[in-house]
């Protein structure tokens, strides 16, 4: 087999054909020694006092108006709880009222009995309690009447 020269002398040669690659040093610039100007750090030290004045404010602001927002919505909810408590309240009151528990007993019952006697075409005489009940005539003068 025979080797072809070009190739041999290709891995043979050892002088670097490209940049090599990483960290190469820059030749150094001209740099001032000293600060520009003394004027400037004053300057710079007034700018960020200032700076940092506004961005106090405005957090403050910021944390002011957040807890004014949270004590509203606290507010708010306590009011809502309350009208809850007052419904709820007036509820058990309504339904723990004997009396209207006598009158739903008894509306439930008249209703229960009005159902059975209809069922078997049965009618009871209506009764009119004020003519049941009334005084006769005769009375009516003694008791200041006329």
């Amino acid at each position: 087999m025979k080797l072809n020269q070009e190739q041999i002398k290709a891995f043979s040669d050892t002088t670097p054909k490209a940049k090599p690659q990483g960290f190469t040093p820059t030749a150094k610039t001209d740099r001032p020694t000293q600060p520009q100007s003394s004027a400037a750090i004053p300057t710079a030290r007034t700018n960020a006092l200032a700076l940092s004045t506004q961005s106090y404010d405005a957090m403050s602001a910021l944390q002011s108006a957040g807890l004014q927002n949270a004590a509203a919505y606290v507010q708010r909810k306590q009011s809502e709880r309350n009208a809850v408590v007052d419904k709820v309240s007036d509820a058990i009151a309504y339904l723990s009222d004997p009396n209207v528990l006598e009158a739903d007993i008894m509306s439930a019952a008249a209703a229960k009995v009005a159902a059975c006697s209809n069922a078997w075409g049965y009618t009871e005489p209506i009764v009119d309690f004020d003519t049941l009940f009334a005084l006769p005539a005769t009375s009516q003068h003694l008791l200041g009447g006329t």
